[in-house]
């Protein structure tokens, strides 16, 4: 999911648990309902965490709150990661409503340069500050002699919405 081209929209209704938490982790964006938690419960059957789920979370949230997941198994609402950032949206419809809608507002925008931004997003993990840079004056330079650059640059001057391919 994180290699895909296209944003990748994880939609969770009631909640997610074990490995569900590690695949809502590796999508673009995360849609949850009011009501759902988000629960690591693997030592509660003498296991551990996989999938990627300590990866992902070390990343998003504060270390005791990593380690209250993981070492305690309790549900942590959907309510609190939107507070801290991991739930991008938070909905009061059923999830998947609100995950649709939000990928007709991407379907709308240009596929070219959303690939590219995920792109390097995913290289900032790894990239010092001055690698980043570099990747991004050439991802900029590359996108500015697209096609889709042109038609925002001349929907902006035009006073109207692009229309993206």
């Amino acid at each position: 999911m994180k290699s895909c081209a296209k944003p990748v929209i994880a939609a969770v209704d009631g909640g997610a648990a074990g490995a569900g938490v590690s695949l809502a982790l590796a999508c673009d964006f995360v849609v949850a309902d009011r009501q759902a938690e988000f629960t690591l419960a693997y030592v509660k059957v003498g296991l551990v965490p996989d999938g990627g789920a300590t990866a992902s979370l070390s990343r998003l949230i504060p270390r005791q709150l990593l380690t209250e997941m993981c070492l305690l198994g309790q549900p942590v609402s959907a309510e609190r990661l939107h507070q801290l950032g991991v739930v991008n949206v938070l909905s009061d419809k059923p999830a998947l409503v609100e995950a649709n809608l939000l990928a007709d507002r991407i379907a709308q925008g240009p596929a070219g340069a959303q690939a590219s931004i995920k792109r390097l997003v995913a290289a900032s993990d790894s990239n010092s500050f001055e690698a980043q840079m570099d990747l991004e004056r050439d991802t900029m330079a590359e996108a500015l002699g697209g096609d889709e650059a042109q038609e925002g640059i001349n929907a902006f001057l035009e006073r109207r919405v692009p229309e993206f391919d």
